[in-house]
């Protein structure tokens, strides 16, 4: 169970090696990790050989360090000796055994680093409280969990993250990210900050869409929708940052974090007070519109968060899988709760460069007594050559960046996919046409019947 850090189990452990010398931040997150245990005298806390990696730390009472029932050494809690990890080394070197009651906690190993107790033992042990903003001790993994969205990842995951971490420095002034370069790396404020900004095919000057600080997190557009960079990022502080590849960012932090609700999941969500945002853009939601969803696309999510409810689940919802996720783990990143949900769109083929979509017809029924207008009818049915009914294209800016072969090829195969969607749809929409002007034919055949019905009625 998780232990207050103001509680008698809280102070005993903050004079421990290394809890002593952490910042209080880090050490509450510690103590949420921390399982206290109470045995009774003679059972084993661990044993010789073995290798699960956890620390054991002495609360209460006294443990015997044996190696085949010939004693070693009795640690007492409250001395010097119980300010350390039992036996820390893995694989176990001895067994530990309860002398009576006692009481004792587990940690992850992962969390800390655990210094050697022969060469600390000689320090000071009036440092107990004091904070030092990092110690030397102290792993990168405490560090990692001061970042709230990846604190509820398993330790083995946040473990095989800080094998891949890789911390860089800037100056004041240094552009980390340029927008319209290529995504390479996700990136994690340790100290420092950071501003980044977007500027518009249009205006002069830079855009600032947000100031960053410690903790902070900026990169994961470019790397889940693979697409150029949306932003630039500008140092404006000295920083220290932590940085992880594409290749390991998607599997180790995107996918166990991003989930997706199915139709009925959604559905419960939404009845329980949860909000659905749609982040397409503007001019595809103005298209398919979805009814109770709130427009707000992927590039102005980051200033409206705080006009969202944080206490409110999060529906993300638009017709690419990649951008959905995309601003779900933004909100992620921002203490949201939220998940993916896809309602059902007909892909529209929508980037950065070209927005094509196709609107749906309108269902118009008319019964027997309707006045027919032909030239209304003519109008829908106009069967002109070189013209697709009710298609609708609208070109944007490009972004101005160095093509390389790479988005090159990405380019090219994004838009053959947007032809063979409009091909499907287009299809689709002859086979409606055809069905509409069948129906539209016996409309006009009853029109004339009535109309000659009324004629004869009149000439009698």
């Amino acid at each position: 169970m998780p232990v207050d850090i103001d509680s008698p189990e809280g102070h005993i452990i903050r004079k421990m090696v290394p809890f002593s010398t952490m910042p209080s931040s880090i050490f509450k997150v510690i103590c949420d990790k921390v399982v206290v245990e109470t045995v009774k005298s003679g059972a084993f806390l661990f044993k010789r050989g073995d290798t699960k990696k956890e620390l054991v730390y002495l609360l209460k009472g006294e443990v015997s360090l044996e190696v085949d029932k010939l004693k070693m050494e009795v640690i007492k809690a409250g001395t010097e000796s119980a300010r350390f990890a039992l036996a820390h080394q893995i694989p176990r070197k001895v067994n530990g055994v309860a002398k009576g009651t006692v009481q004792f906690l587990r940690l992850n190993s992962i969390y800390i680093t655990t210094p050697d107790p022969s060469v600390l033992k000689k320090q000071d042990s009036s440092a107990a409280g004091k904070e030092n903003n990092k110690g030397d001790e102290q792993s990168r993994i405490s560090t990692l969990l001061m970042i709230p969205f990846l604190r509820g990842l398993p330790p083995g995951q946040l473990d095989k993250i800080n094998e891949h971490l890789e911390e860089v420095q800037y100056q004041a002034g240094d552009i980390i990210v340029k927008q319209g370069d290529a995504g390479e790396y996700f990136y994690l404020i340790k100290s420092g900050e950071c501003v980044l900004s977007h500027k518009d095919s249009s205006p002069e000057q830079n855009l600032t869409v947000s100031k960053l600080k410690m903790w902070d997190s900026f990169g994961a557009e470019a790397l889940i929708c693979e697409t150029v960079r949306n932003h630039t990022a500008t140092a404006l502080t000295n920083l220290s940052l932590f940085r992880i590849n594409k290749q390991q960012f998607l599997p180790l932090i995107k996918e166990p974090l991003v989930k997706t609700l199915n139709d009925k999941q959604r559905e419960e969500l939404l009845v329980n007070d949860g909000i659905l945002v749609d982040v397409r853009s503007a001019d595809d939601f103005e298209v398919s519109p979805v009814s109770s969803a709130i427009n707000v696309p992927l590039l102005g999510l980051r200033n409206y968060l705080k006009k969202l409810d944080s206490n409110r689940p999060v529906v993300v919802t638009s017709h690419r899988q990649s951008l959905s996720e995309a601003a779900t783990f933004l909100l992620l990143c921002h203490k949201f709760s939220a998940c993916v949900s896809n309602i059902g769109f007909e892909p529209l083929a929508s980037n950065n460069h070209l927005t094509i979509s196709v609107r749906q017809p309108v269902n118009h029924s008319v019964s027997a007594q309707t006045k027919v207008d032909n030239d209304i009818f003519l109008d829908l049915f106009d069967d002109t050559p070189n013209q697709t009914e009710n298609l609708v294209i609208s070109t944007r800016s490009v972004p101005t960046h160095t093509a390389t072969p790479d988005l090159l090829a990405a380019e090219n195969a994004n838009l053959k996919q947007q032809v063979k969607d409009l091909k499907i749809r287009a299809e689709k929409a002859e086979q409606e046409k055809q069905e509409l002007q069948q129906k539209y034919q016996l409309l006009l055949k009853q029109s004339e019947r009535m109309k000659a019905m009324l004629e004869s009625q009149t000439n009698k």
